[in-house]
Order: structure tokens, then sequence, then C-alpha cells
């Protein structure tokens, strides 16, 4: 599990001297709150897609969506959520601090996760009405993500000084709060979601962030005195910001009622109907991302130039990953619902249950993987940086090998092994390991001073169009599966089904990791040593 977007150095504020396990106790009050607002965001994303194109005549009846509209939906909300918390950070700093940005983003969010169980009450899962109202909590979580994300951090960094040794271990204990509250959310939202209906998985969530949020409230004055105080001076804006992302997601949920989403699809297909529209926005995007970091580079000092190239580069493999690594939440999710067989004796395990695969390897093999690079680095042997996101990459391809065996043949009537989703989790999961905190490290060693918190801040932003792609690809399945989208190998041989659509991430990511590992001696050069 990836995390958002944080400022890196703060000084640290007074705070209470009483240490569990030789760091400050608030670490310890902070890790629980990050766990519950994992716990309801992961709940909610397991549970998105499979809500939407369960059947609305099904036992426990769905909205009935295309798995390409589903898809998309999925990429958009997770996309926005991790473009906000670049706002919601400034608005910590400047504004009202991380204390208040924390607890508005809290309350925001648990309205949007009762919002999407109020839209299932009655007759409202199955009208207009209900949809609005479940995108009016959709884009309360999202704002109310944006809020919340870039504070914890922010505060877990205030409690040490930047020299202090025990910093690196703070924040691989606050990693595990993540993580655990990701492993767990399935057990209680997805089962809750599969087995009891939609609407009690996503108020199950609700729940979970208010106790996150009843935990900090009761232990802050005692443990956290002093941290995430506003900028001095500063009138209590927070009231504002709450009432302006109601306000803000009422306008969303009156512009879906309105058709107005639908209608500006129709006019982007139009649009995109030929080859060359198709092509012309993403060239021009293209083409403005190039120009800009020439530019970007340009300005740069001397021999800043070469490490900040890299990084941008990095960037680019760094959202090839993570548009595969996500299908985990969209066409693997569906994947395990539909074709896996799930039954255990006569039991028969919820599809959600595999959300918690990636937490629970990362809880496990986080450590051992930080003590293989002490080790190595130690001995001068560690991988360089292109090193590791090559191996990230092919583990990641490596990983969906296992999914094209799993898909052959395989349809809802005769389904597959679990065997083959449990064994791409977990090379992904070593992939994610390869890429992800290596990555977040590399770019505070290799970028200028001064540019520091812009390059972390560009590096989460893949991440955004990294979840927004990944839907967009998922949207696909289907089409790919029935022939009607044929992909560029299509003329030399043809797997039939799903398999053809998780050959393109074996192909795409293994290409990729490949392509870095021929550019590392030249890579390497351009960095200066700034490894």
């Amino acid at each position: 599990m990836h995390t958002s977007p944080q400022m890196l150095d703060y000084e640290p504020r007074s705070a209470n001297s009483r240490t569990i396990l030789g760091h400050p106790a608030g670490l310890f009050l902070l890790f629980l709150v990050e766990m519950w607002e994992r716990f309801s965001y992961y709940g909610m994303r397991a549970l998105l897609v499979l809500y939407l194109v369960t059947s609305a005549t099904a036992t426990n009846p769905g909205r009935g969506w295309s798995k390409e509209a589903a898809s998309g939906l999925y990429g958009w909300y997770t996309g926005l959520a991790y473009l906000l918390p670049v706002l919601g950070g400034f608005i910590a700093d400047k504004l009202i601090g991380t204390h208040r940005s924390m607890v508005v983003g809290s309350l925001i969010i648990s309205l949007g996760h009762i919002a999407l169980a109020v839209s299932g009450m009655g007759g409202m899962g199955h009208t207009d009405a209900g949809m609005s109202i479940f995108f009016f909590g959709l884009a309360l979580i999202v704002i109310g993500t944006g809020h919340f994300k870039p504070t914890v951090s922010v505060m877990v960094g205030q409690l040490y000084s930047l020299d202090d040794p025990r910093r690196d271990g703070a924040f691989t204990i606050f990693y595990m709060g993540i993580n655990l509250g990701a492993f767990i959310c399935a057990f209680v939202c997805g089962t809750l979601g599969e087995v009891v209906g939609w609407h009690w998985g996503f108020g199950s969530a609700a729940v979970g962030m208010l106790l996150g949020l009843a935990c900090y409230l009761i232990g802050k004055p005692r443990l956290l005195p002093g941290i995430g105080s506003p900028p001095a001076g500063k009138p209590n804006y927070a009231p504002l910001f709450l009432i302006g992302a109601v306000l803000v997601s009422a306008a969303v949920a009156l512009l879906y009622h309105a058709h107005f989403f639908a209608k500006l699809g129709a006019v982007y297909a139009k649009f995109t109907s030929t080859s060359l529209a198709a092509m012309l926005l993403p060239a021009i995007i293209m083409g403005f991302v190039v120009l800009w970091s020439i530019w970007f580079i340009a300005k740069q000092a001397h021999d800043d130039r070469g490490p900040v190239a890299c990084i941008l580069i990095f960037i680019i493999f760094n959202a090839f990953f993570w548009i595969a690594f996500e299908q985990a939440g969209t066409s693997l999710n569906l994947f395990a619902s539909e074709m896996t067989n799930r039954h255990v004796g006569r039991w028969e395990m919820p599809a959600t249950w595999f959300q918690s695969v990636n937490p629970l390897l990362i809880i496990a093999l986080a450590p051992p993987f930080a003590a293989i690079w002490s080790f190595l680095g130690r001995r001068g042997l560690n991988p360089s940086q292109p090193m590791k996101i090559a191996l990230a990459l092919i583990f990641l391809g490596v990983g969906y090998v296992f999914m094209v065996f799993g898909a052959l043949g395989t349809t809802p009537t005769h389904r597959a092994s679990m065997i083959w989703l449990l064994a791409t989790y977990a090379l992904h999961t070593v992939g994610e390991l390869c890429i992800s905190p290596t990555g977040l490290s590399f770019v505070t060693r290799a970028s200028p001073v001064r540019y520091v918190s812009f390059l972390m801040g560009v590096w989460f932003l893949s991440s955004t169009a990294a979840n927004f792609l990944g839907g967009l690809v998922a949207g696909q399945i289907e089409k790919i599966e029935q022939g009607q989208m044929h992909l560029p190998w299509y003329r030399w041989f043809k797997l039939g089904g799903q398999a053809d659509f998780f050959l393109l991430f074996v192909i795409s990511s293994i290409g990729a990791g490949l392509v870095i590992l021929v550019l590392t001696p030249v890579l390497k050069k351009m960095l200066h040593g700034r490894e």
C-alpha cells in the first residue's frame, strides 16, 4: 500500500515525554488514527467495483453497471483521492494546521461513508436519487481524504528532530498501521458488504473512521500537546472547509442527477470517435509534460540536472508500475468474484478477502526487506535505484504470468483455483517493496534541497495518473475478452478470454523493466553518485 504526499522536514514541537518501545506515546496514537482511516478507505475500495457491477436483481442487489463504467468511476475516485492531498497539505500548512485538518478530514470522510450507507436504504438502492446520494458520499470521501492524508505523517515527523535516529523506525511503525488497517478492513467491510448487504459494508467503514477520530480526540491533549497547531494568528477556518466540502459534494451529486457527467462522456466519446481525434488529447498532454520537463531540468544547477532528469524518468516508470498494480481493485477483484473458485469445503470465501493478501505480506516482508537493503548497503552491494525499479516491474509482470495461466479456459462455471491470485499478489507485493519505500527514500536523497518537497509531490502525482489510467485500462477487459479490441500481438497469437487482458500487463511491465534495466548504466552516470 503506497502512501500520500507529505512534507518531509519539520522541527518537533512540545510533546508528552512518555515513551513506548523507545518512541513517544503519541506515535502509537497516530498509528491508531491512520489504521482506522485506512480501514475505511480500503474497505470502501474493495467494495466499490463489485457493488457497481452486481446485477440489480441479484440476492444482494448492486447497480448493474458495465465493467467499463464501474472501472472508470473507480479510476476517477482513487485518482482524485491521491490528487487532493496536494491541495489539502497546502491548506493545512498555511491556514488551519494539521490538527484541525485531520479532524475536518475525519468528519468529512465519516459523513461520506454514512451517505453511501443511506443511499441503499429502502428503495433508494434501485433509484437515480439513491445513486445521486452515492455520488454525494464518494465526493465527500475524496475531499475528506484530501484533508486527512497529508496530516498524520507530518505529525509523526513533528515528534522528532531532523537528526533523531528514531525517525526511520517511527515511519516504519507508522507504515505498519497503514497496512494493518488495510488488512483487517476486508474481513469486516468486505464480509458485511458481500454477505449482509453492500451498504452495511459502506456503513461499517464510517464506524472505523469515527473510532479513529474518537481515539485521537481523547488522546491528543495528553499525548500530542502542541503538535499540529495552526499557523500563528490565523482564525479558525476549519468549519468553513467542512461546510465547503458538503456544498461541493452536493453540487457533484446534483450534476450527476442531471446526467451532466453522462452527457460530458458522450461528447468526449463523439470527439474521440476517430483514431486521429483519440490520439490528439494524449498527444497534447504528453507534449506539455515533455516541454515542462525539459524546462525544469534546464533551470537546475549543472550538477543537479542529471539527478533531476533521473527522478522524472523514474516517475514515468513508477506510473507504469501502479497502473498494473492497481488492477487489484478492479480487474483482479472482479476475477476473484466471478472467475475464482473460493469454496473451502461448503463455505465460500468472500472475494474481498483477497484484498488483504497484499497488506498482510507487506507487514510480514517489510522488515526483512529493510534488513536486506541495509545488509547489502554495508557491503557496497545495494542495487541502484534504477535496478530496484527494474526488479519491481519484472516481479509485477511475472506475477501477471500466473494470472494468464489462471485465466486460460476459465469461465464463471469453470473457475480458477485461488492459488493463481495468491501467487500474483505475493509477487506484486515483492515488487511494491522494491519500488515504493525505496523510491520515496531516493527522491529525498537525489533531489536538490529546494525542490525536494515539490518533486515528492510530483512523484505522488504519478499515482494519481496511474489510478485514473488503471481504471480506464480495466474498463477494456470485456472488449478484449470478447475480441472487440485487438491488441498488437493478436496477429501472431491469441490466448482467448481474460488471459489476453492479463497478458497485456505481462508484456508492458516486463518490457518497461527491461528498458530501464538497459538504461541503468547511463542513469547511474547521470546521478553523479547521489544514491
